[in-house]
C-alpha cells in the first residue's frame, strides 16, 4: 500500500498554490531536514522545528520505489526548505545518491543551493536534464547574512565552474533588502554575468516573526527603519510581509534593467511582477536537454 502523502519523500511543490506563485507544476524532493548555513532572512526555519540541526530527511530510501513510479518527464526540485549540499553531504553523499536516482529515470532536475559542493557532482549534472541555481544576495554582506554559507566568490567560481561544463546555471539574488544589499544591484548582476549565469531570479526579503527578529539583532538601525515599509505601508500575503507594491516594483525593474544590460534574461519570484522565461529557471533543463540529444 502506498504511504499517505504527508509521508511521500517527493512531494507536489507549494500544495496550496499561493497567489503569487507562477511555478510550472514540479515535485519537490529535501534529501535533509534543516540547514546549517543560518541565513539571518530563511523563511523556512519558521516552520521545520530544530531548523539549524541539519540532518539526513527520514525514509529517503523510499525515494526509488517513488521515482519509479513517475512518467519520466516530471521535473525535481532539490530542494526547496533546505540546500541539497550542506557541509555533512561531503561525507555521506545522499544528495548525489538522489541525483543518480533521478538521472536512471530520465527526469529533469534543477538544484538550489548555495554550496560550492554542487561541483563534486558535474559528472552527473552534465549528463542530464538538469540545471543549477546558485543563490548568490551580497558581495560585501555575504558572511554576516548568511554565516554558515560558502563566500559569495566561492560561489561566483562555482557558477563559472558549472557553466565551463554545460551545464546552465541560474543566479538567485534574493533576497533583496532595502538599505542593505539593494545599492548591489548593479554590481551582482553584473559578477553572475561575468561568471556565464544566463538567467537571474530576484525577489524581495519577505518577513516572517523569526526571520525579522534575527536581522533586526543583526542590523538594528536598519531593520528599525523598515518597519513602517513592512508593518505600516506593506501588504499581508500568505503569512508574509511584503514591502508596498510600488517599492517591490520598483526594486524588481532595477534589477531587470541591470539584467537586459548585462545580456542576459530575468525572472521574478512570488512577487507578480512578470519574467522573461519562467519564474524558478526551470526552462533551463530543457536547454540542457536539447544539448544532450545534440
Amino acid at each position: 500500500m502506498d504511504p499517505p502523502d504527508y509521508m511521500m519523500i517527493l512531494r507536489p511543490f507549494d500544495p496550496w498554490r499561493g497567489s503569487l506563485c507562477t511555478c510550472p507544476e514540479k515535485l519537490s524532493l529535501n534529501p535533509y531536514t534543516g540547514c546549517a548555513h543560518g541565513c539571518l532572512y530563511c523563511y523556512a526555519s519558521s516552520y521545520i522545528r530544530h531548523f539549524s540541526d541539519c540532518r539526513p530527511k527520514g525514509g529517503i530510501d523510499r525515494l526509488s520505489s517513488e521515482i519509479a513510479r513517475l512518467r519520466g518527464d516530471e521535473l525535481i526540485s532539490l530542494s526547496n526548505s533546505s540546500d541539497p549540499y550542506p557541509p555533512v553531504e561531503k561525507e555521506l553523499g545522499i544528495t548525489r545518491s538522489c541525483i543518480s536516482l533521478i538521472k536512471r529515470k530520465g527526469l529533469r532536475l534543477q538544484v538550489v543551493t548555495k554550496s560550492d559542493i554542487v561541483l563534486r557532482d558535474v559528472d552527473l549534472l552534465s549528463d542530464m536534464r538538469a540545471a543549477v541555481s546558485i543563490t548568490i544576495t551580497s558581495l560585501r554582506l555575504d558572511d554576516r547574512l548568511e554565516p554558515g554559507a560558502p563566500s559569495s566568490i566561492m560561489r561566483l567560481k562555482a557558477i563559472r565552474k558549472l557553466t565551463d561544463e554545460g551545464i546552465p546555471v541560474a543566479a538567485r539574488i534574493d533576497p533583496i533588502i532595502p538599505g542593505m544589499n539593494d545599492s548591489e544591484i548593479d554590481a551582482l548582476v553584473e559578477s553572475v554575468a561575468d561568471a556565464g549565469a544566463s538567467y537571474v531570479i530576484s525577489s524581495t526579503y519577505k518577513a516572517r516573526q523569526d526571520s525579522w527578529r534575527r536581522m533586526s539583532l543583526a542590523f538594528p538601525e536598519v531593520m528599525q527603519s523598515l518597519r513602517p515599509m513592512y508593518f505600516v505601508h506593506g501588504e499581508r500575503i500568505g503569512g508574509y510581509r511584503y514591502l508596498p507594491h510600488e517599492i517591490r516594483h520598483a526594486i524588481l525593474s532595477r534589477v531587470r534593467d541591470a539584467c537586459h544590460l548585462h545580456g542576459i534574461r530575468f525572472g521574478s519570484c512570488r512577487e507578480g511582477f512578470g519574467s522573461d522565461a519562467s519564474c524558478d529557471g526551470s526552462h533551463l533543463t530543457e536547454a540542457q536537454k536539447h544539448r544532450i540529444l545534440r
